[in-house]
């Protein structure tokens, strides 16, 4: 009998399992055997993060009809059709929500393991093991000693429970990964031992030990972001507490018409013929159990909630979309002139997305308030799409362009709109102006005169939100931002992969503010979230700290604890507990784990680096690898033949990497899986 091709997919979340689900369907038109290992001691399939057992009250912020592990007809991957969609898993029986529970995520990765594993070949054999790697040592190599020359030998796994797997290739899906502490940080955990406080550094929601977070006192959370929901809902749903719809509340807004009425409780809907109540009605009844949360972050504001709307996912083909991209379009950045080594972001990409984003602003306030124009507003839209050509086609002197001043400039971001809106949009109504700034800093740039000021600015913040997202993209002109930002990232993202942007302009205009910008417009919670917040800040269970938070420790002589303070406004909060809510870091360079710390140490794999357009070098948040399908580079800038990386560590030459991969639009996780897969099967 022929000896097998060994492979070994470390992590069996939802990328080790789409490894393994392409290296299953290229393996079943072969006939060498094959032998996986997928090592991971969580559940595989699930993993550590959407392992099955954690809280119902946890909810995913992505609507069930955007998650899919298998290929469709879209994807750029042959054995399409290999499997169903969570929404057509759902629709099987399943438990399904509009934002469904985490878990019930965790169950369709598990059922689509079982189905993988069960349709594998009689020659492909699939080993589970339970139990985490710890290192990874090259034959010929002592410990500590990888060979000189990496080449296609065995890779010995050594696991924690001290066995250990040799395997020929080896393809690393280890998502989330510990991060030492900052010195910040550090000081923090140092101050509440010593204080006898609590001091809970970040990390995944599901394995806080919100237990130790006493009833009745109050809780300074840093971060305002995805898991600070998360940790409010374990702290209210979780400990008893419960959210009611105030019924003789009066409606602010109905919902969109198709649209689902915004959800009542953990994971659930409410009744299809249920009456039309304002999301801000809800009411919370208190269990006794819970802390005073009060977050801040460097906004002051959460990320928006997501829009309620029918289409999901948003189709493949942004041309087929109501909100499809008008500017930023694979035709237009193909006509942009290249200059050194790569496109800039800030002053070739942002003006077309910028663009986009007035046009479906503009638009959809021309469809849902024609009023509010004093004169036919496709003047307006025309005006646009003159602006645009401007911008594409500077070498026009009699027409200079018009630049749409980045973020991070000091010049004014809305000169169009102060120039084409003089006669069109009512003065009366400056609101309806699409305006960046108000866009990326909510609160304003004025300080507030007390705390009680910022609380009702931004109770006002979160109704205005709410009652957007119920309207959903065709009828609100804030949230018809949400598909082209959308649209734009995905686009952007394939730039990306493609490396044809400069390295300069990737790092400091992309990463440097772009991601971020994308991030708190699209990435936000369920909008039933947003709900609960302001009921629980109405029943005086939440309190803001403000923009520009500053965490520091009490002074001595002083009464121990954590203090809050913003420039914003004046004054400080205080507290005996801290909740650091940021996400993992995610930098390799900051892993303190023992394969990736290990195999950095000892030179197997390195960190990123970008070379700027000022002779510096800065090193990137993920690992040096090769373009698809991501080998691995050592510190001596050697590729290794037979090792690759296919997780969040990609982020030094891709975006996006925590979105899973969506139905109908040609994912790149299903494309990136199978390129991995191809060459671990020596298939190219």
């Amino acid at each position: 009998m022929r000896t097998p091709l060994r492979v070994g997919i470390i992590g069996a979340g939802p990328r080790g399992l789409t490894v393994l689900e392409r290296l299953v369907a290229h393996a079943a038109d072969e006939t060498s055997p094959v032998r996986v290992h997928v090592l991971d001691p969580f559940p595989p399939g699930a993993g550590r993060v959407w392992r099955t057992d954690q809280s119902p009250h946890l909810l995913m912020n992505t609507v069930v009809e955007e998650q899919t592990v298998f290929p469709d007809a879209t994807c750029e991957v042959p054995h399409t059709g290999t499997g169903p969609t969570m929404a057509e898993w759902a629709r099987a029986g399943r438990p399904e929500g509009r934002f469904p529970q985490r878990r019930d995520y965790g169950r369709y990765l598990a059922w689509s393991w079982e189905r993988v594993v069960a349709s594998a070949p009689a020659h492909v054999e699939i080993v589970h093991e339970p139990a985490a790697v710890t290192a990874i040592l090259d034959a010929p190599s002592a410990p500590g000693r990888p060979a000189p020359h990496p080449s296609a030998a065995t890779q010995t796994l050594w696991l924690a429970d001290d066995r250990s797997v040799d395997v020929d290739a080896v393809v690393l899906c280890v998502g989330h990964i510990p991060a030492a502490l900052s010195d910040e940080r550090a000081q923090w955990r140092r101050f509440a031992r010593d204080a006898g406080l609590t001091y809970l550094p970040p990390g995944l929601p599901a394995e806080t030990p919100v237990d130790e977070l006493p009833p009745g006192e109050p809780v300074l959370v840093r971060g305002f972001g995805l898991n600070f929901f998360d940790l409010q809902s374990l702290l209210t749903h979780g400990r008893g507490g419960t959210f009611t719809p105030a019924q003789d509340a009066p409606a602010q807004h109905a919902p969109a018409q198709d649209a689902p009425a915004a959800p009542l409780g953990p994971a659930q809907e409410a009744p299809a013929d249920a009456p039309a109540h304002s999301p801000t009605a809800l009411t919370y009844t208190p269990s006794g159990e819970e802390p005073i949360l009060m977050p801040g972050s460097r906004r002051g504001v959460p990320y928006r909630s997501k829009p309620i709307s029918p289409a999901h996912p948003l189709p493949a083909d942004p041309t087929d979309s109501a909100q499809r991209l008008r500017f930023f379009t694979p035709g237009r950045i193909a006509g942009l002139q290249v200059r050194g080594d790569g496109l800039r972001f800030d002053a070739q990409l942002w003006p077309l997305i910028l663009a986009d984003l007035r046009f479906a602003w503009y638009s959809t306030l021309a469809r849902t308030r024609p009023d509010a124009f004093a004169e036919d507003p496709e003047t307006l839209l025309d005006a646009l799409t003159s602006e645009v050509e401007r911008v594409v086609h500077p070498a026009d002197a009699a027409h200079p362009p018009v630049t749409s001043h980045p973020p991070h400039e000091s010049e004014p971001w809305h000169a169009w709109e102060e120039r084409t809106l003089r006669a069109d949009v009512l003065a009366a109504e400056p609101h309806l102006v699409f305006d960046m700034r108000r866009l990326l800093r909510p609160l304003g740039d004025e300080p507030f005169a007390d705390r009680a000021s910022l609380r009702t600015a931004l109770m006002a913040f979160l109704r205005a939100d709410l009652e957007e997202s119920l309207a959903g993209p065709a009828h609100s002109p804030l949230k018809a931002l949400f598909p082209v930002l959308w649209q734009a990232r995905a686009l952007l993202k394939g730039l990306v992969v493609e490396d044809r942007l400069s390295p300069a302009s990737f790092t400091r205009e992309v990463r440097g503010w772009f991601e971020d910008f994308v991030s708190g417009m699209c990435d936000g919670p369920p909008p039933q979230r947003y709900a609960e917040l302001i009921a629980l800040a109405e029943a005086g269970l939440v309190d803001f700290a403000g923009p520009q938070v500053r965490i520091t420790t009490s002074r001595a002589g002083e009464p121990a604890a954590f203090v809050a303070t913003s420039p914003a406004v004046g004054g400080a909060l205080r507290a005996p507990a801290l909740i650091d809510a940021s996400s993992p870091a995610n930098r390799v360079q900051q892993a303190d784990d023992a394969l990736i710390r290990g195999m950095l140490d000892r030179g197997q794999l390195c960190a990123a680096t970008h070379d700027l357009d000022d002779g510096t070098r800065v090193p990137s948040s993920g690992l040096a690898v090769t373009g698809s399908p991501y080998r691995t580079l050592d510190a001596h800038a050697r590729v290794h033949p037979d090792r690759y990386c296919f997780s969040l560590q990609l982020s030094s030459v891709q975006l996006g990497l925590a979105i899973a991969a969506t139905p109908a639009a040609n994912a790149q996780t299903l494309r990136d899986a199978d390129a991995i897969a191809r060459a671990v099967l020596g298939l190219d």
